[in-house]
């Protein structure tokens, strides 16, 4: 009989593991690191869909494109959610005295209100030419992330000050649901939002 209980334990076990992880489709939206730790706990479900790279503190990121095309295309799409994530964008942009720009996020064959459907937990705004969540920013002196009641699409961050939000909106006929860190970026900000870039250039 006690041999018995050590399977059932083992399987109660991996089910509370499983019930756990959050879908990352929602992690994604808090645009810190936590999706990249997510993304290594779930990396079996990318197996045949795009090479992963991982460091020692348990992230996991996509390997860039080769061709700097911005987009790492899924050999296989992967379904999560009701949707159907075909790639990972990844981009980045120095327009100089407007500051820095990064943007990480999936690319999902299906719409923006299929999206916001299947992310009913999210607070949605729209912006006229897509939608915005979880806006934060840190103001010149700020220590810590503030909430954003003033995040307007478009609009670059005022100067010292950077800002962090999710954004969805349509590309070419492909939904992008992305995180986004604009502004005044420095490596003392970038890096620990983002593990992926730690070793890389940036």
């Amino acid at each position: 009989m006690k041999r018995a209980l050590v399977p059932v334990a083992l399987a109660m076990l991996s089910a509370a593991s499983a019930a756990a992880a959050k879908p990352l489709t929602e992690s994604l939206l808090r645009c810190d690191s936590q999706f990249f730790s997510e993304l290594y706990a779930q990396q079996a479900k990318f197996t045949h869909a795009a090479p992963l790279v991982k460091d020692s503190q348990r992230h996991a990121w996509f390997a860039p494109p080769k061709n700097d095309a911005g987009i790492v295309w899924f050999a296989q799409p992967v379904h999560m959610q009701q949707l159907t994530l075909s790639g990972f964008y990844l981009q980045q942009n120095n327009l100089d005295k407007l500051g820095n720009y990064f943007y990480w996020g999936w690319v999902i064959k299906e719409s923006p209100q299929a999206v916001m459907a299947a992310l009913p937990e999210a607070n949605w705004q729209s912006t006229g030419d897509g939608y915005i969540t979880n806006a934060m920013i840190k103001r010149p002196g700020d220590s810590k992330w503030q909430v954003n009641n003033t995040a307007v699409s478009g609009i670059a961050p005022a100067e010292g000050s950077v800002e962090k939000l999710a954004i969805l909106s349509v590309n070419k006929d492909k939904t992008l649901l992305l995180c986004t860190l604009q502004g005044s970026v420095t490596d003392e900000i970038l890096l620990p939002l983002r593990p992926d870039l730690a070793g890389g250039k940036k």
